[in-house]
């Protein structure tokens, strides 16, 4: 495989996930599809639109989203997490739908629509360390995005995550909390997916 013939840039990629989601489908598959469906369309497409991002997979219940810029992607994140928070509250416990979402700034490889990469794969992973409902961004989206979207992130230190060779320096953020997030540590059902995904970029 030739390193100069692999397509690369820089990009800030959305990692979004819904907790608890093979316990919804076991209640009750067909609404659960159909909230998920409906949640796709009417918050997540359209402030996805309005903050220039790209969905370029999805896998289940999960979401990747590709940014030209973090202060988009974390402006998009937050404007999502209070979207879902305002849809759930007009629900009964058993009907909301929660969801996690993990920002990292990374170098990503291309194939056509698709992307690869650790700037991928540590988005996964930042998805896993945020609170239901919250957001988890890499130090590297912290430094392009603060004092930028009047969101007040928590420094969360240097966390090891699965298949990453070196710590992750997160930062996190949920709305109407100031304490550390208690999902430290949780795996990232996308970050499983996109490692056992073999794919060759030639």
């Amino acid at each position: 495989m030739s390193e100069q013939r692999i397509q690369r840039r820089l990009a800030a990629i959305l990692a979004a996930d819904v907790v608890g989601y093979s316990r919804l489908m076991e209640r009750d598959e067909a609404s659960t599809l159909a909230s998920l469906k409906a949640r796709r369309k009417d918050v997540f497409e359209p402030l996805v639109a309005k903050h220039q991002g790209r969905v370029f997979k999805e896998i289940g219940d999960a979401l990747l989203v590709e940014f030209g810029s973090a202060v988009n992607a974390v402006a998009c994140a937050a404007d999502l997490q209070q979207a879902m928070a305002a849809t759930n509250a007009a629900l009964p416990e058993e009907q909301q739908m929660v969801v996690r979402i993990g920002v990292n700034l990374g170098d990503v490889m291309i194939e056509g629509d698709d992307l690869y990469g650790d700037g991928v794969n540590i988005a996964a992973r930042l998805e896993g360390l945020a609170e239901p409902g919250g957001v988890a961004i890499s130090d590297s989206v912290h430094q392009h995005v603060r004092g930028r979207i009047g969101v007040d992130f928590i420094d969360r230190g240097k966390h090891e995550v699965k298949n990453i060779e070196r710590p992750v320096h997160v930062w996190a953020w949920s709305p109407g909390k100031s304490q550390p997030s208690s999902a430290a540590g949780k795996a990232s059902a996308i970050g499983d997916i996109l490692e056992n995904a073999v794919t060759f970029v030639v």
